[in-house]
């Protein structure tokens, strides 16, 4: 029996969140038949921004509740805070998250390993992508939260580091009411020559873009590239029928159409069971149970001291919906393929570019550090909010 504490976050932007990652869990343990071998200890720890808080449930979590795993669903700070700990108890903490912030210092912990869908890194592609695609003038555009994370700054900074120049840049507003595009729209009216957007939007924000761009981008041809939640499938329904989408690109982590087993059976599965579509939360969680079983299976063959483990799994690639996944010895990040999506239509999501030999560009992605001076970032875990 393999003992998991499970502190699992909310969110109002996606209220079935945390619901859905832990069902993608259960549903991959089912389907392996492995569900009675993994004993749950959960509790809730809203949107990640309380560290005692947190601190506190993970610590009774090993001392009381004996977890030999402790699950936790937050960002890159609050996994810093928590990793002496677990290498003191000599305890497994395992780090999900979204992967829209990389760490100050990529040197990994022993005892932790942290799986995410990469954001940062495939933000990163996109701005490369828009650099060498393009007349290298590019208008940034954010949100105002988005922007608060460090996905943000991989894509801007990818861009420029291929030779991009930002001409312009326009944050919206957090209230959906204030949003407006228009600052925008008056400087392309005043600059003929340029015509390509980047774009990190998530939730109703990417929808409520997508609606305000759509007559500028056919009436000058824009070129938007976009972050992995601007290519996220829930996006379809609302825009459907709002919008002619064109010229829309971007680096993603995973679609729903890749045509591979293990993703067939993710779907399979997961709907079998909920009776809802699969979609990145359920992912994250599937594979997050196909993480839990690599390690059940080394404790089966008596590994059960935290760093051996950790190390073991550097060493294995799992089989999963996106096709692969491994565990970077380096840094013990995981990361797998990455997918070039367009959309086009009523925004219909294609795959146009497989990248599936990775390994030389996520090396070279996990040199990246912020430039020396201030930055700042949401305290908040990405889309918990």
């Amino acid at each position: 029996m393999l003992r998991t504490g499970l502190l699992l976050p909310r969110s109002t932007l996606f209220p079935s969140l945390g619901h859905d990652f832990f069902n993608g869990i259960k549903t991959l343990l089912r389907s392996e038949r492995i569900s009675e071998d993994i004993h749950f200890i959960i509790d809730n720890i809203g949107f990640g921004i309380n560290e005692q808080e947190i601190y506190s449930k993970a610590e009774k979590m090993i001392l009381q509740d004996d977890a030999d795993v402790v699950l936790l669903f937050a960002d890159t700070r609050i996994a810093e805070m928590l990793q002496p700990l677990f290498t003191a108890c000599n305890k497994l903490l395992l780090v999900v998250n979204f992967g829209a912030n990389f760490p100050d210092n990529w040197t990994p912990s022993a005892t932790t390993i942290t799986h995410s869908l990469n954001f940062c890194w495939h933000a990163a592609l996109t701005g490369t992508l828009a650099a060498k695609e393009t007349n290298k003038q590019a208008i940034n555009t954010v949100s105002y939260y988005d922007g608060g994370y460090r996905q943000c700054f991989c894509m801007l900074h990818a861009h420029q580091v291929n030779g991009g120049t930002p001409r312009f840049n326009h944050v919206t507003n957090i209230k959906l009411e204030d949003f407006t595009l228009e600052p925008v729209s008056g400087f392309l009216k005043e600059n003929h020559d340029i015509n390509t957007l980047l774009c990190l939007f998530s939730g109703e924000q990417a929808e409520r873009f997508y609606k305000e761009i759509d007559a500028l981008q056919l009436q000058q041809m824009l070129n938007l590239y976009v972050s992995p939640m601007m290519l996220d499938e829930t996006l379809q329904p609302p825009l459907y029928n709002n919008v002619k989408a064109v010229n829309v690109k971007g680096y993603v982590p995973w679609h729903s159409s890749l045509d591979n087993e293990a993703n067939t059976v993710f779907k399979r599965q997961y709907a079998g069971v909920t009776g809802n579509p699969v979609n990145y939360f359920s992912l994250l969680g599937w594979e997050t149970g196909l993480i839990l079983q690599a390690i059940l299976q080394q404790y089966a063959a008596g590994n059960k001291h935290a760093a051996s483990v950790v190390t073991a799994l550097t060493t294995i690639t799992i089989s999963g919906p996106r096709g692969w996944l491994k565990t970077d010895a380096s840094t013990h990040h995981t990361y797998g393929p990455s997918y070039l999506a367009s959309c086009s239509g009523a925004f219909d999501i294609k795959i146009e570019v497989v990248l599936n030999n990775t390994e030389e560009a996520w090396s070279a992605f996990t040199k990246t550090k912020l430039y020396s001076g201030e930055s700042s970032s949401w305290r908040n875990t990405y889309l918990c909010i």
